[in-house]
């Protein structure tokens, strides 16, 4: 669409310029629920945009007034300029955008952790270049299983999309997609689990990711809430973690050596009550940490599920 050939009074109609862009409302999103100043680079990250283009962002609402800048030089962090009269409802349009979308996914675990044995996991992926509205969700299953899990899947959905205003596509998958490549790649670039959890096969670098960071702000940081609450019932957990990554420092590539590291240096270094608040604190810091988990390939499918089944009662 073009932009309006007149415009309006901006003191009558101010979320004209506020709201003006998609990529406004990304970054207005994530300055939103941001409990503290935030850096450029982490907004973009977030928001999923490219850094330039959210340092012009950043820059036009801060000329509005209702962004400011905090510190200097290297450690300048950005937020909502609290006096700024809109800033206040602004977070709750946000926080009531959020509720609808926590809410249909508890909905759903619930609703999957007692009649979705059948599936592996199911999860709301990608946006793909669908109508508005329409929501696709990823089911994967063995082969003799997957129609009778895309059906359960269906079902529950039907409701859900009632309530929401939303249609549900459901995509279904075998491992045997996961090997095949293509389009599902693009689908299964950023998706929040509901049920099970993604194999880490499924998840392999070499294959390309299944899971963004922003998925990993979601469900990586369930899970670890879930760790830090056995860890005091289950201080093993870190003695078997601490042998996993030693064995597999052996053959880990570059990368994954570099974080396998810090996580050696978090069990060797820190108590059991530290590493419980490292594991869920709001920061760049524990965010990077969350993406590399270890503790999950210590534990077998069972207690992987015992412990996730855990964060949805």
């Amino acid at each position: 669409m073009r932009p309006p050939a007149r415009r309006q009074d901006p003191l009558r109609t101010p979320l004209n310029d506020i709201l003006g862009s998609v990529g406004a409302v990304r970054v207005l999103r994530i300055l939103s629920d941001a409990r503290e100043p935030i850096g450029r680079t982490q907004v973009a990250r977030r928001a999923l945009l490219n850094p330039s283009g959210v340092r012009r962002i950043l820059d036009q609402l801060a000329e509005l007034g209702l962004v400011e800048i905090v510190g200097s030089g290297r450690n300048q962090a950005v937020r909502l300029r609290p006096q700024h009269p809109l800033s206040e409802p602004l977070r709750e349009l946000f926080r009531a955008e959020r509720d609808i979308f926590d809410r249909t996914v508890e909905a759903a675990r619930r609703a999957f952790a007692d009649d979705m044995h059948a599936a592996t996991a199911v999860w709301i992926e990608s946006p793909a270049a669908r109508s508005p509205g329409t929501v696709d969700v990823g089911v994967l299953a063995t082969p003799g299983a997957l129609a009778g899990a895309m059906d359960a899947v269906e079902h529950h959905f039907e409701k859900v999309g009632e309530e929401n205003a939303s249609h549900f596509f459901i995509h279904g998958y075998t491992d045997a997609d996961r090997a095949a490549g293509g389009d599902q790649e693009d689908r299964l670039a950023d998706v929040t689990l509901l049920h099970g959890w993604i194999p880490r096969r499924w998840r392999a670098e070499a294959a390309g990711p299944i899971v963004s960071h922003r998925t990993l702000d979601q469900h990586a940081r369930r899970l670890a809430e879930a760790i830090a609450k056995s860890l005091p019932n289950d201080p093993s957990l870190i003695t078997r973690t601490t042998e996993w990554i030693d064995k597999r420092l052996e053959s880990a590539s570059t990368r994954e050596s570099h974080a396998l590291k810090e996580w050696r240096r978090v069990l060797s270094q820190l108590s059991i009550r530290q590493i419980q608040a490292l594991l869920i604190e709001d920061s760049e810091r524990a965010d990077r940490l969350r993406q590399s988990l270890p503790f999950p390939e210590t534990l077998s499918p069972t207690e992987l599920a015992h412990l996730m089944a855990g964060t949805e009662s």
